[in-house]
């Protein structure tokens, strides 16, 4: 049985936009609003390139098929490689990786005997699509339990760091919680406010903001103080009544560090967050040990210490009742 571009979109999860493109289906973690924001003249391209990649967006179902087979394209720059993998899931469990090493092509993915909740987790740093998606038998799709939850974040929410897609702290607590987790992270991003918009086609109840360590390359005009001051306000005033969990920056050891900026940075961030209500703060440097082996680059969190992230997140999510 050949499922057609719609069907595959009611398999999709992690997404709020799709775009058909010669019988491809183009899942979108950014709503057509902020894709349109993001391709207006002067915006950053780099911040425009993974606002269309596939991060923290997978197809999922339950099915008795022996396998699933489709053509994909996959477009990116792919800086990190590494993160590059479709990752197959098969009752919770790793089951396969592929790790892509060209743009387009077909896959066949061999499956266990009788039914089963078979997961497939996009690339990080690419835009993955599919079309032809084949199997033998039934299928049907799986609802996410609980709470829609929006994550703003950089790249460590995009995914970079971990060899495999799944192994984001973003995936990895997704399969903690169960919830409906949008993944509107983006490497390199900082807070900006006027980027804040409603997500069209995704209502949040709950919001995760994990922002503030990427000081050190922003423009010179870039005042972040202010920044931080006009995005906090602004998201208040976007969503008054919803709860809102504020990571700040987790620790860091890259070479050159100027820790007292980096402090400073910490402190604005948790200074602003203490002002609101809804906003319930967690202090990164609990949540990744301070220590080179849990980071792939003392920056980005490695598959370790995406797992004690996410781990050590969803106990202070259960502690604080969010």
């Amino acid at each position: 049985m050949k499922l057609s571009a719609n069907s595959i979109k009611k398999l999709i999860k992690g997404a709020c936009y799709y775009e058909v493109n010669r019988g491809y289906l183009i899942s979108y973690k950014y709503c057509k609003n902020q894709l349109d924001l993001m391709n207006k003249e002067g915006y950053d391209e780099f911040w425009r390139d993974r606002g269309s990649f596939s991060a923290g967006i997978r197809l999922e179902m339950k099915t008795d098929s022996d396998f699933i087979s489709f053509d994909y394209r996959s477009w990116g720059t792919c800086l990190w490689e590494r993160s590059n993998s479709l990752d197959i899931w098969v009752n919770g469990v790793l089951f396969s990786v592929l790790h892509l090493r060209e743009s387009c092509g077909n896959v066949r993915i061999n499956l266990p005997f009788g039914e089963k909740r078979v997961s497939i987790y996009f690339p990080s740093d690419s835009q993955f699509s599919v079309k032809n998606l084949t199997i033998e038998g039934s299928y049907k799709s799986v609802k996410d339990k609980g709470q829609r939850v929006l994550v703003i974040g950089d790249s460590i929410t995009q995914g970079y760091g971990p060899m495999l897609s799944s192994g984001s702290y973003f995936n990895e607590l997704q399969r903690l919680t169960g919830y409906n987790m949008l993944n509107q992270g983006i490497g390199g991003y900082r807070c900006e406010p006027q980027d804040l918009m409603y997500v069209e086609g995704f209502e949040p109840d709950k919001i995760v903001t994990f922002l503030g360590t990427n000081w050190y390359d922003a423009p010179d005009q870039y005042d972040y103080e202010k920044a931080t001051i006009d995005f906090y306000k602004r998201l208040t005033e976007m969503y008054p009544n919803k709860q809102i969990l504020s990571i700040s920056p987790i620790w860091r050891g890259d070479d050159g560090l100027d820790l007292e900026r980096f402090m400073w940075c910490i402190g604005i961030v948790k200074r602003e967050c203490k002002k609101y209500s809804n906003i319930t703060l967690i202090d990164g440097f609990t949540l990744v040990p301070n220590v080179e082996d849990c980071y792939c680059d003392k920056l980005h969190p490695n598959e370790y210490g995406c797992l004690l992230l996410a781990q050590n997140l969803y106990k202070e999510m259960k502690r604080v009742k969010f």
